[in-house]
């Protein structure tokens, strides 16, 4: 592992060693998340254990991917006939992205040894959490235009 390779995955892991994810606020609000909340309660208790982290993230990203895919049902409901053509052609398109993106995260972070798993899933769990952020915003400003 190479010294800027040490340094970057100490710097994706500190937040999560120390909490810092669970005071984040999400998405304007004025509190973290309760995913965030338990990613990062259950990364204090990891202990920073790579395999605990990596079932933190796990578990984490499941919880994103559901919360992702209820607010674009709901999303979808909101946008109506004219406009949910558009909506699924724009979630395809992220859909496309995050797995093109997912596939340079490995490539990026493949020679980071067991830090990878940790970098690439780390990645793709923020690109959740953000599309989720994106959805919710969206799908307010539907809520206030009816």
């Amino acid at each position: 592992m190479t010294r800027s390779t040490l340094w970057c995955a100490l710097a994706l892991l500190a937040p999560l060693a120390s909490g810092a994810l669970a005071a984040e606020h999400f998405c304007g609000q004025t509190t973290a998340h309760p995913i965030d909340k338990a990613l990062a309660a259950a990364a204090e208790r990891s202990g920073g254990v790579t395999v605990d982290l990596r079932d933190a993230q796990s578990a984490a990203y499941a919880a994103w991917d559901k919360e992702l895919n209820r607010i674009y049902a709901q999303a979808l409901k909101a946008a109506g006939p004219t406009r949910r053509d558009a909506l699924r052609a724009a979630q395809r398109a992220w859909l496309a992205f995050d797995t093109a993106q997912g596939q340079w995260d490995a490539m990026l972070h493949a020679d980071q040894g067991t830090s990878a798993a940790l970098n690439i899933a780390g990645a793709a769990l923020e690109r959740r959490r953000t599309r989720m952020c994106d959805l919710s915003m969206d799908l307010q400003s539907l809520k206030d235009s009816e």
